[in-house]
C-alpha cells in the first residue's frame, strides 16, 4: 500500500518533534490504560511510555523512521483495523483523521476495538479564531473540506468532550510572536 506520506514524508522524523504541552495532555488522558492503540501513528511522536502500544500506520516510510522502541507496528489503515472487538483499553489518533479516506468508518473502527477512552487530536474546521486565517482564508476553506466536524465525531463516538488549547507565546510585536515549538 502506498500513501501520501510515502511520497512526502522522507524527512518527517528529522524535522517534526512533539510539542511537550500537547504530549502531556495526551498522556494524562491515557493514564490508567493498560494497552493503547495509536491509529495513524506516524513515527510515534506522541506515544506514551510505560504502556504497551500497538501502532497502526499505513505508510511504510513513516514506519521506517520510527525510533527503536517497544511498540508493535502494524501497517494498516484506520478504516480496516485488523483487531478483535474491544482489544484495547484506550486508543489515540493524533492529527490524522483528516488523512483517512473515510473518517466515519475509521472512527467506527476505533470505537469497535476500544474498550475505553478514545483520544483524538484534530483541528476544528468551524473555529475561525486562529489569527492566520485572516491572512489565508483559503486555508480555512481547505480545512472545511478535509477536516471532520465535531458533529461527525459525536455521531460515531457518542458524547464527546472537547478541550480547546492555544499554543502561542505571548508577545508584544507581531514579528516576535510565533507558535511555541520544541527545539
Amino acid at each position: 500500500m502506498t500513501t501520501l506520506y510515502d511520497c512526502i514524508g522522507a524527512t518527517y522524523a528529522r524535522h517534526r518533534r512533539p510539542y511537550p504541552r500537547i504530549a502531556a495532555i495526551i498522556h494524562a488522558e491515557l493514564a490508567g490504560a493498560q494497552s493503547v492503540l495509536n491509529v495513524g501513528a506516524g513515527t510515534g511522536s506522541y506515544e506514551p511510555s510505560g504502556i504497551p502500544v500497538t501502532a497502526v500506520e499505513p505508510s511504510a516510510e513513516m514506519n521506517r523512521q520510527r525510533p527503536p522502541g517497544p511498540a508493535t507496528i502494524i501497517q494498516a489503515r484506520a478504516e480496516e483495523l485488523p483487531f478483535s472487538d474491544q482489544s484495547f483499553d484506550a486508543s489515540m489518533a493524533i492529527l490524522t483523521v483528516h488523512h483517512w479516506t473515510d473518517a466515519g468508518q475509521g472512527l467506527r473502527e476505533l470505537r469497535r476495538v476500544t474498550r475505553g477512552k478514545i483520544v483524538v487530536l484534530t483541528f476544528d474546521p468551524d473555529d475561525t479564531s486562529f489569527w492566520l486565517l485572516d491572512y489565508l482564508p483559503a486555508l480555512a476553506e481547505l480545512d472545511r473540506q478535509y477536516m471532520p466536524r465535531l458533529a461527525q465525531f459525536q455521531a460515531v463516538l457518542g458524547a464527546v468532550q472537547t478541550v480547546r488549547r492555544t499554543f502561542a507565546r505571548r508577545c508584544r510585536l507581531f514579528r516576535r510572536c510565533q507558535a511555541s515549538r520544541p527545539r
